[in-house]
This record gives C-alpha cells, sequence and structure tokens, in this order.
C-alpha cells in the first residue's frame, strides 16, 4: 500500500508554487494548446504521475526518488524562503553549493526530459547514451542518475561519486558552473513596477548568446521564478563583458554576492528589476510552455497570449 503513495511527482516543487496562488489558495493556470483557464491546487500543476517511480533500481522502495527530493526540497525551502522575505540575505557557502545544484537538477528532473529520455527516437542520442546503459533503457539511465543526484549537496558530490555517469557529470558541471567552466554566480531580482512574474513549465528560463565569432552559444544566465515580485538569477561569470543585445542588461547591472573574509558565508543583495525586463522574461516563459502557464494575477493573460 505504502509504496503507491506518493504518485503526484512534482518536477516544479510545491513550495515555490504556492508563491503563486491567488487568495483562496488556488493557482491560475493557461494551458497553452487549449487556450482555456483552469483553477487548480498547487499538488495538481507540473506533475506528472509517477515520473520518478523506479521498480528496477528501488524494487523494495520504487518511490524513493520523489522521497529523496521531498527531502533535498525541505532544505531549499528554507533558503528560498530568506529570498521572498529580505532584501539582503546571506548564505553559508554549504547553502549556496547546495542550492546551485538543486537548480541545476531542476533542469535534468523536469517531465521533458523524462520524456526525452524514455521516448527518443534519434539513433544518434539512443547510441550516445546506450553506452552508459548495458539495456538500451534509457528512462532507466536518467532515474538511475537521478537517484544519485538528489542526494548530492554540491557539485563536488557529483564529481566524486561513482556511479554517476559521465554525462551527467558533464551536464550538472556546466549547469553550476557555466558553458565555460568559469563559474556562476546568484542574484535575487524584483520587479520595480506592477508587471509580476509568472511561472511555466518552461523553467527555468535560459537565456544565451554567442562568443565572438558566432560559432558556440554559450548560457548568459538563468532565471527561475519563485513568486510574483521575485526571481533568482543564476549567471555565468563574465556575463558583464557580454553585449547589451545579448545579455539584456547594462554591465553594472550584474552584481556577484559579497564573500566574507573567513570565506564561509556570501551576501546577496537583492537588486530591482525593470517592467520592461520581466516582460521580456514572461514573453520566454509564454512562448516557451507546453504543459501550462501560471499566473497570480489572471489580468496579465491578455499581455501574452
Amino acid at each position: 500500500m505504502g509504496e503507491n503513495i506518493p504518485i503526484r511527482h512534482h518536477y516544479i516543487p510545491q513550495f515555490i508554487l504556492r508563491s503563486f496562488c491567488n487568495e483562496t489558495g488556488i493557482l491560475n493556470v493557461y494551458n497553452p494548446t487549449t487556450k482555456e483557464i483552469s483553477y487548480k491546487k498547487p499538488e495538481n500543476v507540473f506533475m506528472v504521475r509517477n515520473l520518478y517511480r523506479d521498480e528496477i533500481n528501488n524494487p523494495n522502495n520504487p518511490v524513493k526518488i520523489e522521497k529523496d527530493f521531498a527531502i533535498y526540497e525541505s532544505e531549499i525551502a528554507l533558503t528560498i524562503n530568506k529570498f521572498l522575505t529580505t532584501d539582503i540575505i546571506t548564505l553559508t557557502v554549504e547553502e549556496e553549493e547546495s542550492l546551485r545544484l538543486f537548480l541545476a537538477i531542476m533542469g535534468f528532473r523536469s517531465g521533458r526530459t523524462g520524456n526525452l529520455f524514455g521516448h527518443n527516437e534519434s539513433e544518434e542520442f539512443r547510441d550516445y547514451y546506450g553506452v552508459y546503459q548495458e539495456n538500451g533503457d534509457l528512462s532507466d539511465f536518467w532515474k538511475r542518475n537521478l537517484s544519485y543526484l538528489v542526494n548530492c549537496r554540491s557539485i563536488l558530490d557529483v564529481i566524486k561519486h561513482e556511479s554517476i555517469d559521465e554525462p551527467i557529470k558533464k551536464f550538472m558541471i556546466r549547469d553550476t558552473m557555466g558553458s565555460t567552466c568559469n563559474g556562476m554566480y546568484i542574484m535575487i531580482v524584483e520587479r520595480r513596477g506592477k508587471e509580476d512574474f509568472l511561472i511555466s513549465d518552461c523553467y527555468p528560463l535560459v537565456i544565451e548568446g554567442h562568443n565572438e565569432d558566432g560559432t558556440i552559444r554559450l548560457e548568459l544566465y538563468k532565471v527561475y521564478p519563485i513568486s510574483p515580485k521575485r526571481a533568482i538569477m543564476l549567471v555565468a561569470n563574465g556575463v558583464e563583458q557580454a553585449r547589451l543585445a545579448a545579455s539584456g542588461f547594462q554591465k553594472d547591472f550584474f552584481r556577484e554576492p559579497k564573500v566574507s573574509r573567513d570565506r564561509k558565508s556570501l551576501t546577496i543583495k537583492v537588486i530591482k528589476l525593470y517592467e520592461l525586463d520581466v516582460k521580456r522574461f514572461n514573453q520566454i516563459a509564454f512562448e516557451n510552455a507546453a504543459e501550462g502557464i501560471v499566473f497570480q494575477n489572471i489580468d496579465l493573460l491578455e499581455k501574452y497570449k
């Protein structure tokens, strides 16, 4: 009986979604396919039934991945709550490292990624990852690596983990250290005007640019809305050198956290974000959504339809 619970596996944590609820505790959800609006509880949004259920690697506890995510999420929720309630946030180095890894895992744990590994018909894709999965079951490959990642708390844990496959280590290094491995840092931004952040199944929002000769696409930063008012930005070191047309911001917008003298903690100051920038991020989230878009203020919907 117990092994069948939980069956709703959320790829965007409920503790984030709750910040987008309306005054009645319900989410306003727009379906980009049907063009309809529905009203749902957070537990019924951005989830796939039995998404992480793993009877191959954990036959005696097939919902272990989801349960392990619940533990990790409970830890990260404490950090996110600081971002929601204060303007100057101090994190220990361990908290910051754990958060960066958690944010990196967000893309890998998504329903889209699970579907990519489970139903990809590309021979090249299957040949590449099949080297790491003898039976060719890439859904098992995805879940197996996810089960290891969710119990790591820093990129160093991932690198040292002997059972995590090399391609996944490379993904996590890229998503915590940047495309050029020069490092990434966390910014907290708050909308300046009345334009709220929305949240969709396109999470995070990835903003890319090119190198000087235009041959390589580089991730400049990622945006993770955590409430209608605030979002986390995970920024690649050196992005302030990118052209305005690529980054969307003047150089002095980007500010790294201040590291303490003993290098055991860092301080992040909330940065104001102009309404046009919030609209730009919202447009990306809206245009790339497949499952749904959540608006706290449903009147904003008409701006993006």
